[in-house]
């Protein structure tokens, strides 16, 4: 497998990881209590995850990258510039202008790095659209049918209490389940939430680091 991603990684992780704190542990909530009445199925519970960035998804990302890498030099080899400036005594300006001046040496403008740095975000909106389908496709997989069970079970419980005394020990059983597939829904959620957390966070590091150089080049540069 190709290792142009950990080239990728280095023009960019080394910025953006400063200022991602790290991710708090997810609390675990109490399991629901079976009502004592007749009341309305409820909604699959919502899990908030905070993402980190992933050397997954930041292979996924750095290859698709790699894959569109446009011929030349372009705004992948002027970010490059711009680290391998990092080490000298100059400020931020400087090195931009710097590296600015030696894309033009190569016949290559402003707009031209403006251009190819859009392109690139172009490029990781759609491997984001890619992941949101496939994270749908699984959310529906695995929760999507035990909802429905959930719904099945709860209206089975009520109908029972309200009808059949004599089936309660049947309705406690039916009450337990219930709370499994709960638990088993919350269990998944988390780990579905957590994957897309961290393939965001990775995402709006990359598209965060490119946009910001975008407004560099066209303060400094003159784009």
């Amino acid at each position: 497998m190709s290792e142009y991603w950990q080239k990728i990684k280095g023009l960019f992780v080394e910025e953006v990881a400063s200022s991602k704190s790290p991710a708090a542990a997810p609390e675990t909530p109490s399991p629901p209590v079976a009502p004592e009445k007749a009341a309305a199925p409820t909604p699959a519970p919502q899990v908030a995850a905070e993402g980190n960035i992933s050397d997954r998804f930041m292979q996924v990302l750095s290859e698709a990258l790699e894959k569109n890498n446009q011929p030349g030099f372009d705004y992948l080899e002027f970010r490059q510039a711009i680290k391998n400036l990092s080490n000298m005594p100059m400020d931020e300006p400087t090195r931009f202008q710097s590296a600015g001046a030696m894309a033009q040496t190569m016949g290559v403008t402003p707009q031209a790095l403006l251009s190819s740095a859009q392109q690139y975000l172009q490029v990781l909106q759609g491997e984001a659209n890619k992941f949101q389908e496939a994270h749908t496709q699984q959310r529906a997989k695995l929760i999507g049918n035990r909802e429905e069970e959930i719904k099945s079970i709860e209206t089975m419980v009520e109908h029972k209490k309200q009808q059949i005394q004599n089936l309660q020990q049947q309705i406690e059983q039916d009450s337990a389940k219930s709370q499994q597939l709960r638990a088993e829904i919350e269990s998944s959620m988390v780990k579905i939430e957590s994957t897309k957390a961290d393939f965001e966070t990775t995402f709006a590091a990359l598209a965060g680091q490119i946009q910001t150089d975008l407004e560099k080049i066209k303060t400094h540069l003159g784009g």
